[in-house]
């Protein structure tokens, strides 16, 4: 069985990175772990991929183009699997293409900013896929709630990352503070006001757009641009990481926000402290994280200066973390749930 990933971006540049070892494997969705289930899995990057030269409507009309021709690029693959959802799985079904696999992590997000016309497209695609994944069960509960889909074709498979480039470090007791994350739903404006004057260091790491009207204190460091070994040496020196996130009422980033960050800190053994929101649900322990209500900068604050003060207690923590991660959280973990809903999808 021929099974085509194709995803948002081109991964020519990752899976060599991958192959080296110099990067994580997260970005794969669990390809690389399928051959060895018995499936010949493949990355296929879109002949008409995304510029950046082109701008405006030309721009615009090149991303969503391949999705067009994808169906005919791939007529050799059993199942495509893949997270783009406004075309592509329409188009394969009307053109008697491959199967599709949606993997949901943006897509209840994607309707919620487009127009009518590409609502309405994305709803298409979500009842022409042959079966959803989502990697959050808030994701597939709002997928129900919003698209007349039956509920055996849409399934819940907890996200993983890659842990074996995500590593433990020994705890960094009076190390930084660190949040990571470049979607829209991180409120790096609460993690700023929490830290405001206390004797701990600070990192953020993220994009411009993150910090648009925040007001960062002079013990915040701010990095943007880092390589995955940079981050991974943040995470070794961090005392703990925060998770700082809006609320499900705000209509910024998705039914996935946070995940990737989260398993990242805990896969490097680390104790978290994150914003309570929907999409976060299915990967917080109470022994290895502590949630705190989204937008309450007095409650972050507390929950950071608890796990200072009391280093033996986070190191038990972000061991409980890692042996979580290692159980449920890995991308091969990710693959092997994945593995029976494609051979479902090909049946």
């Amino acid at each position: 069985m021929r099974v085509a990933f194709v995803y948002p971006n081109p991964r020519e540049g990752l899976t060599r990175a991958v192959a080296a070892g110099e990067a994580p494997d997260t970005g794969l969705l669990g390809q690389n772990h399928l051959c060895e289930l018995g499936l010949d899995a493949f990355v296929h990057d879109s002949a008409l991929r995304r510029t950046h030269v082109v701008r405006g409507t030309a721009h615009r009309l090149s991303w969503l183009g391949r999705e067009l021709t994808l169906p005919w690029e791939l007529r050799t693959a059993d199942v495509i699997v893949t997270p783009l959802s406004t075309l592509l799985p329409l188009v394969a079904r009307l053109t008697r293409g491959p199967r599709v696999l949606l993997l949901s992590y943006g897509t209840i997000a994607l309707s919620n900013r487009a127009g009518g016309a590409r609502r309405t497209l994305v709803g298409a695609s979500l009842r022409s896929a042959r079966d959803v994944v989502a990697i959050s069960s808030a994701g597939r509960s709002q997928i129900l709630e919003r698209y007349t889909v039956d509920p055996d074709r849409v399934h819940f498979v907890p996200f993983g990352v890659d842990a074996d480039f995500w590593q433990p470090a020994e705890a960094a007791t009076d190390g930084h503070i660190l949040a990571v994350g470049r979607d829209l739903a991180r409120d790096y404006a609460t993690f700023a006001e929490a830290l405001t004057g206390l004797p701990v260091r600070g990192v953020i790491v993220a994009k411009e757009e993150n910090l648009r009207g925040v007001t960062v204190p002079d013990n915040v460091d701010v990095r943007m641009r880092i390589s995955t070994s940079e981050l991974r040496e943040l995470y070794a020196g961090a005392s703990c990481v925060v998770v700082p996130m809006v609320s499900d009422s705000d209509p910024r980033g998705t039914e996935s926000s946070g995940n990737t960050a989260l398993l990242e800190a805990m896969a490097c053994a680390r104790s978290t402290v994150v914003s309570d929101r929907s999409s976060l649900n299915d990967y917080l322990h109470d022994d290895a994280s502590i949630r705190v209500p989204p937008g309450d900068a007095d409650a972050l604050r507390s929950a950071v200066m608890q796990l200072v003060a009391d280093p033996a207690s986070a190191v038990a923590m972000g061991e409980a973390a890692r042996r979580h991660v290692e159980l449920r959280y890995t991308t091969k973990r990710f693959a092997e749930q994945l593995a029976p809903i494609i051979r479902k999808v090909a049946a």
